[in-house]
């Protein structure tokens, strides 16, 4: 089958680069031939600017222009690892996609936060498929909400295109219920692509992996969780004092908390997987972030708070590892997912269920694409 995948390919963001590398490396190794278009939904435009979360508004612009420069090699990275993907740069618009319909026989939005209507300002058909119609089956292949809380007035949009769809699956069981409500529906719920392309092209050899082990790799997304962050690195550090903290920046640009002993700006996708399977410990509230650590057999501990917990939580209970996942700032709570990870040597790796829940989720992408 010929696939045009629909998917964050364009954004500066670990997870959402990843999960698209891995759709396409999936269905490529399956016989299928993948075409990923530059086109992105307008309402997007800014995830591919530099200039994208720089804090212009805020009190010093000056500073805030110099914190993004120094994340200028990160954003080179992410462009060079995107190579990696079967682009069509002709493929730059809806009108070019619609124009190039018969080359395919299917489009296929997902993965990612792509059915999340929180970040329109405005209804935008683009991951809903409502600007193409008749030739390619629409296929959706766990694609998510990201929150129960969506925009009613966006999301009533979204239910006629929702209905056009040939199969339909989600990533979450949040994601399945809003649309049973929507449009009647049932989806089916399938795993991150992530969980389906085992990532080995990408690890390096171990050379010197040993003498660089000694650190925390600390990756965050939100803010109001960093006091739940600092106490767990402080329990970790107990058990050895001499574990540095490396803090990986990402799309929101932090300054290094106290408690880090290293901000890193640089890191394209490539060098964030390799710092997660060389570190000692991994730190992180990100979804993504959890399932690579499992990828790359380091140990792990999660933790969340408010809208961005039901995916992360989702996930660990997958792993068959919600004692690993902190969701308060509890020196019980925080103690005892140390102990299981210090003392016991706890792991994330993949149940049975989750297990058998990949291979519904291979089946299901038999099924909706059709074997080739």
């Amino acid at each position: 089958m010929n696939v045009l995948l629909l998917t964050y390919s364009f954004n500066y963001n670990y997870g959402g680069l990843l999960q698209a590398y891995a759709t396409a490396q999936y269905l490529s190794s399956i016989g299928h031939e993948v075409v990923v278009p530059t086109a992105h939904p307008a309402h997007m435009v800014g995830n591919t600017s530099f200039w994208r979360g720089m804090g212009l508004k805020g009190g010093n612009p000056l500073k805030a222009v110099l914190r993004r420069f120094r994340q200028t090699k990160r954003y080179r990275r992410f462009d060079a690892f995107r190579s990696r993907l079967p682009l069509a740069p002709q493929l730059s618009s809806k009108e070019a996609i619609n124009a190039a319909l018969a080359r395919f026989d299917v489009i296929l939005t997902g993965s990612d936060q792509t059915f999340n209507t929180k970040f329109m300002p405005k209804y935008d058909s683009y991951f809903f498929q409502g600007f193409h119609h008749g030739g390619p089956r629409k296929v959706s292949y766990a694609s998510c909400f990201g929150t129960r809380e969506q925009k009613p007035e966006i999301i009533a949009r979204a239910a006629p295109d929702l209905k056009n769809f040939d199969a339909l699956a989600v990533r979450n069981e949040v994601s399945r219920q809003i649309i049973a409500d929507l449009i009647g529906i049932e989806s089916t719920v399938v795993v991150d692509p992530t969980l389906l392309h085992d990532f080995n092209e990408l690890k390096s050899d171990g050379e010197g992996a040993a003498a660089s082990s000694r650190y925390i790799m600390v990756y965050a997304l939100d803010t109001a969780n960093f006091p739940i962050a600092e106490r767990i690195i402080g329990q970790l550090k107990e058990s050895d004092p001499d574990l540095e903290v490396h803090f990986v920046n990402g799309e929101k640009n932090f300054d290094k908390p106290a408690w880090a002993s290293h901000l890193i700006n640089d890191y394209g996708p490539l060098e964030f997987l390799r710092s997660i399977q060389n570190s000692a410990y991994v730190v992180t509230d990100s979804f993504h972030g959890v399932i690579f650590t499992q990828k790359f057999d380091r140990p792990c501990i999660a933790y969340s708070s408010g809208w961005r917990s039901e995916r992360i939580v989702s996930m660990m209970r997958d792993f068959n590892a919600s004692d690993l996942l902190v969701l308060e700032n509890d020196p019980n709570a925080v103690r005892a997912a140390v102990t299981r990870v210090v003392r016991d040597g706890a792991r994330l790796s993949i149940s049975d269920d989750l297990e058998s829940k990949i291979l519904r989720s291979k089946r299901y992408l038999n099924e909706a694409l059709g074997n080739p």
